[in-house]
């Protein structure tokens, strides 16, 4: 099904962002690991990638999660020469440290084995997104 006129913009960010990094679609493929069909097809405008392609394209463009959604749902593309906070780490909090919400019937002593557990899975996670590129 082609895209819509913002997903459209969606692709175009995509492409200028790739003749920032002076990349063809071959080399889209390679740091995506994506089928070059499916990257062909998204910037040509006949289809919409899965979810787990956008993440793979934004990772590889080094953009924020969520970025191809957030242009095709009408926000605005980032700026081609920017990489991670592309839509601005300025719309973020400066206060990077996990929050989370505590249920009324865990115990202190539940509530920091969860938040330790979390913290440590989060900063593993992390680090395996760092290592991957």
């Amino acid at each position: 099904m082609a895209q819509t006129k913002n997903q459209r913009r969606a692709a175009d960010a995509v492409a200028a962002r790739m003749a920032h990094l002076e990349w063809n679609n071959t080399q889209l493929v390679t740091a995506t690991g994506v089928d070059p069909g499916t990257i062909g097809d998204f910037l040509n405008g006949k289809r919409w990638p899965k979810l787990g392609t956008q993440g793979k394209i934004e990772s590889a463009l080094d953009w924020r999660p969520g970025t191809l959604r957030s242009i095709a749902a009408g926000g605005p593309a980032p700026d081609p020469t920017a990489g991670v906070g592309a839509l601005s780490h300025a719309q973020d909090s400066q206060d990077d440290s996990l929050r989370l919400r505590r249920p009324p019937q865990v115990t202190d002593e539940q509530w920091a084995r969860i938040r330790e557990q979390t913290e440590d899975f989060v900063a593993w996670q992390v680090d395996r997104e760092l290592h991957r590129r």
